[in-house]
């Protein structure tokens, strides 16, 4: 069973998304060489299926289960790409979007906004904070790995899953 972060105080201690390996503090995940995204998602089973799904292309997903967690693990990681959920605890995603882009450690790094809220006006305010991309929820995993695979530098993902999570 996965840890989950305590709900008042956000755990330091984030995943490995698709393994279940805890970790925390610095550095790479072992033996991982290749580009690697952090998934900041409250449901831990979605950060899994998309880490598996980036997996098929060669990345390491980390997964961050709130909007203050997304933003530690962001700045001591340094990953390629950022996927954000817009509804979590402590802050929510368009806050972070805001933090991510306002810090000079992590201006730089790409950041897709997934959502499951069908309001009209969030594309676009997501792309005024700077967002790269927008996806609706359900996410179709094969689409995901199709926009997240440029910032990866995989030109083509070869064989992706077939599924909308």
């Amino acid at each position: 069973m996965v840890e989950q972060p305590p709900r008042g105080r956000p755990s330091l201690k984030y995943e490995l998304a698709g393994t279940g390996a805890l970790r925390a503090g610095h550095g790479h995940a072992p033996g991982s060489t290749g580009p690697r995204v952090l998934v900041v998602d409250d449901d831990p089973d979605m950060t899994r299926l998309i880490g598996v799904a980036l997996s098929k292309v060669g990345a390491t997903s980390l997964a961050a289960y709130d909007a203050l967690q997304g933003m530690v693990v962001a700045q001591k990681e340094q990953p390629s790409v950022i996927i954000v959920d817009l509804h979590m605890p402590a802050g929510g995603g368009l806050k972070l979007l805001e933090k991510l882009k306002a810090s000079a450690k992590t201006a730089q790094i790409p950041v897709l906004v997934v959502t499951a809220d069908t309001a009209s006006e969030l594309p676009r305010r997501a792309e005024l904070l700077g967002a790269r991309g927008f996806l609706r929820k359900p996410i179709d995993l094969t689409h995901l790995v199709e926009v997240v695979a440029p910032y990866l530098g995989v030109a083509s993902p070869p064989d992706p899953p077939h599924a909308a999570v």
